[in-house]
């Protein structure tokens, strides 16, 4: 199954928390992109992402891979959503974005184990 297309065949251009959560658990085979500034970095990431400020990704599309799912995050979401437009408008039409960033991610986190107890 495309993890970029929705139920209706549209395609997916972003992730809530927990659908990404639920596609690492998967094994799926994500590239997952940091975009935050170095000054950031001092709060936790996404295990096994890469870091490309978004200042750099310009510089840095003939490193990225087309045809591989792409998942972009910031703090919030507002960045990786402009990064991801700029990356569909280029031809990376799997690329999409975590919705509410890292704030989702760790507020998703925290009850996922407050859960567990």
């Amino acid at each position: 199954m495309n993890i970029f297309t929705n139920n209706d065949n549209a395609p997916k251009t972003s992730f809530t928390a927990l659908e990404l959560m639920e596609e690492l658990e998967k094994g799926s085979d994500i590239l997952l992109i940091d975009i935050r500034e170095p000054h950031e970095l001092a709060k936790e990431g996404i295990e096994n992402s890469i870091h490309i400020p978004m200042g750099e990704i310009q510089n840095k599309i003939p490193t990225l891979p087309k045809d591989k799912d792409i998942i972009i995050f910031c703090h919030l979401g507002f960045r990786s959503k402009q990064v991801r437009n700029y990356l569909r408008k280029i031809g990376f039409h799997k690329a999409a974005h975590l919705k509410g960033g890292l704030y989702s991610w760790n507020r998703q986190l925290k009850k996922m184990k407050a859960n567990a107890y």
